[in-house]
């Protein structure tokens, strides 16, 4: 870091006291030096002090309770991998498919229920499956192939809001602690545009 001399401009060196140019006293070092030590001290002040650490505990658990609230809401609602009840198939024996969820065949799983087998079985029969037509009787063979396909995953708005979430819980923490201290002792945030 470049010193000058207050008075005429000249540059100075870390050590000297005095412009070597005007011999005017030179305060800055000095008095950035006992600021320095001054917030130090009132720090080590606030460390002392039962109910500032007491704070500090209460502030930490806090941060681990966020964090882990942020991570089972997050883990909760990941994408899963689901059916597709459009784009999967039943193909019957008989040559003809039918999508399941425009049968009134929902899925649940990699295979069809017990139930949802049994319309699928009468809807390859009959071309219906509709329990109570009259011309339904009796057990039905299995006389289709299920064929899933599976929606895709989106990940991409999953971790963008996770991410989201911890960078405001990251900033909301900053924000409160640099407010604490300037609240607590006057010390004010150092921002640096260089």
């Amino acid at each position: 870091m470049n010193i000058f001399c207050h008075k005429c401009g000249n540059k100075l060196e870390a050590t000297d006291e005095f412009c070597q140019s005007c011999g005017a006293k030179i305060v800055i070092a000095s008095e950035n030096k006992h600021t320095a030590s001054h917030k130090s001290l009132k720090r080590n002040d606030l460390e002392k002090k039962a109910w500032y650490r007491a704070l500090k505990v209460i502030y930490i658990i806090f941060i681990v309770i966020a964090v882990i609230a942020i991570g089972a809401v997050s883990w909760s609602s990941k994408p899963e991998k689901n059916l597709d009840g459009e784009k999967s198939l039943i193909s019957c024996n008989n040559g003809k498919s039918y999508a399941p969820s425009r049968n009134s065949i929902y899925l649940y799983g990699e295979d069809l229920s017990s139930y949802d087998d049994e319309h699928a079985r009468i809807l390859c029969k009959y071309d219906s499956t509709n329990y109570y037509s009259s011309y339904f009787s009796g057990y039905i063979e299995k006389n289709y192939t299920f064929n899933p396909v599976y929606e895709d995953m989106k990940y991409g708005s999953w971790i963008g809001y996770t991410i989201l979430a911890f960078f405001i819980l990251w900033l909301v923490s900053y924000l409160v602690k640099i407010g604490f201290f300037y609240i607590a002792i006057g010390e004010k945030p150092k921002i640096n545009i260089e």
